[in-house]
């Protein structure tokens, strides 16, 4: 018996409970009906896959909730590989679809409307956890040599590095989302600092002076770090993403301020390893 049509068959079944194209392979009803297990067993794992992938919804809508929500993604979005690592990809835009089909209907909203953004912050997250590792970062190493060799840095085309995501969400959200993250849902709003990075636990103690809604994941010693980024910022990272050369990114961030420190915000891109940079067409040697 060739094994494709039996497993294009029971791929059908786990997917749509539809068991009529399993109808050749079981002896008996009985048989049919024991199918139920694997399929059970099937959405227990999606669904358990999507609350490890988007903790911060599960908390926010409670297990019950969420594992229904979850069911409905299942039957929408079925796993497309054999691997339920990085399950999920659609569920913000599933979650923002059924809240439009739920306002357009002009019944109960039984969701909240920041779920979107939760979900999407928890992508983030998780997609930044498991980027590629970076294997051109660029260093205050790389700059010197630069400069010893007579090139101008500023000049030299750079890009993000792979877990580098920048994410427009309503700030309150973001907020909501960090106490979630850090078990303390009652976090006081945010204040950032031009230097360095800040981990979420940081992040949930602060304080904020500006309104901001752009924030930044990346991943740094194998942890994933956020960053709430100032007008001038979104601008500069927005330039290296579009073009890559510094000066044109610098110059970006000096538009929206001419006082914006270009050399702190420099040297904390490389204190956080979120540039690279490819200088073999410059012979360089490690």
């Amino acid at each position: 018996m060739a094994l494709s049509p039996y497993i294009n068959a029971f791929t059908d079944y786990l997917r749509s409970g539809d068991a009529r194209g399993m109808n050749d392979y079981c002896v008996d009803v009985t048989q049919i009906k024991r199918l139920a297990v694997y399929r059970n067993g099937f959405y227990k794992g999606c669904i358990d896959a999507l609350a490890a992938n988007f903790p911060v919804c599960e908390k926010s809508l409670g297990r019950e909730s969420f594992n229904q929500l979850a069911s409905l993604y299942v039957d929408h979005y079925p796993p497309e590989i054999g691997t339920l690592v990085g399950y999920g990809e659609y569920f913000p835009y599933f979650i923002r679809d059924l809240l439009a089909v739920l306002e357009h209907q002009g019944g109960p909203m039984l969701l909240p409307a920041s779920l979107v953004d939760l979900a999407r912050l928890d992508y983030a997250w998780l997609t930044s956890l498991m980027s590629a590792d970076a294997t051109q970062t660029l260093t205050a190493e790389k700059v010197n040599w630069l400069v010893e060799h007579g090139v101008d840095f500023t000049q030299a085309q750079v890009t993000l590095n792979a877990s580098v995501d920048l994410l427009r969400v309503n700030a309150g959200t973001l907020n909501q989302w960090i106490g979630f993250k850090t078990n303390s849902p009652d976090v006081e709003p945010l204040v950032l600092s031009p230097e360095g990075h800040m981990n979420l636990s940081e992040l949930a103690q602060a304080d904020s002076t500006i309104n901001v809604d752009t924030v930044m994941f990346w991943r740094l010693n194998d942890a994933v770090q956020a960053r709430l980024l100032s007008a001038p910022e979104v601008a500069l990272m927005r330039a290296l993403q579009d073009d890559g050369v510094l000066e044109k990114a610098f110059a970006a961030a000096l538009a929206l301020d001419p006082d914006f420190d270009v050399s702190d915000v420099f040297s904390a891109c490389l204190q956080n390893e979120i540039l690279d940079i490819d200088l073999t067409k410059y012979n360089y040697k490690h």
